[in-house]
């Protein structure tokens, strides 16, 4: 029976329906650390200022499920290597389109409508990275996609330092995204593990052709960022990635299973 004030519903699913999906949402986890969160919050795959500025507005910024201590370490890293490879980018390549002008502002050049304190800091940060900046020396091994620019004096360029742990760490998170976006919400796990790798890409032809044999054409996130995923035919858990930076650099990697002695 029911008053005039009630009505009868059909329930899609019964109860199961809603405790299976209470149970789904409290275990929302890190795709990081892959701890369950109490509170979600969300991590752009790719730093939000990483984003050329003539980056499209229809142009999907993935984001994943992160804990606070997580979005906050990769954070600190994310802006040490923006910093540190934006300046190495061609100030006119359009895939890069304004981020060594907001990597100088960053170190306070030109800043416009910050605090004093703000102008401290980054006064701060940018004598620590003056500092290590460098004359280049013709024939130094560099990152790949990082190396001297064409068309100017080898000897008249210079160079910094980027911390290898550091671009490692930054290249894994945006991997770990990249699978929990493109693998149905997948969370990398043992016995899997995530490699990174930095490589010429004139010299890993053969890898390069796996991609081609292997998966679909490339993801484009806009003018900064293309994706590329390939599947194992023996293994659909078992994948290779492409990750073109501001088509200066890449990220390549492997999640593979490890194997037991």
């Amino acid at each position: 029976m029911h008053d005039d004030n009630t009505t009868s519903l059909r329930l899609a699913g019964g109860p199961d329906a809603i405790t299976e999906g209470l149970a789904h949402k409290r275990t929302i986890r890190c795709v990081h650390c892959r701890k369950i969160l109490k509170k979600k919050t969300m991590d752009h795959v790719f730093p939000s200022s990483w984003y050329p500025e003539n980056t499209p507005e229809n142009v999907q910024r993935w984001t994943v499920p992160s804990c606070r201590e997580c979005n906050q370490k990769f954070g600190e890293m994310e802006k040490e290597v923006f910093i540190r490879a934006a300046l190495c980018v061609g100030p006119v390549k359009g895939e890069a389109e304004g981020l060594s002008r907001r990597a100088l502002e960053s170190l306070g050049v030109e800043a416009i409508g910050i605090s004093v304190e703000e102008q401290r800091r980054r006064q701060a940060l940018k004598e620590k990275i003056v500092k290590q900046i460098k004359s280049y020396v013709p024939g130094t091994e560099h990152f790949p996609g990082l190396g001297p620019h064409e068309g100017f004096p080898e000897d008249e360029q210079h160079e910094i330092r980027i911390p290898a742990e550091h671009m490692k760490e930054v290249a894994g998170k945006i991997v770990r995204g990249c699978e929990y976006v493109l693998a149905k919400r997948r969370i990398i796990e043992d016995p899997y593990t995530v490699e990174i790798y930095f490589a010429d890409e004139k010299k890993i032809g053969d890898v390069i052709e796996l991609f081609d044999k292997f998966g679909p054409g490339p993801v484009h996130l806009g003018p900064g960022f293309q994706v590329r995923r390939a599947v194992a035919h023996d293994d659909p858990n078992a994948v290779l990635y492409k990750i073109d930076i501001w088509g200066t650099w890449a990220i390549y990697a492997s999640i593979l299973a490890e194997r037991r002695q």
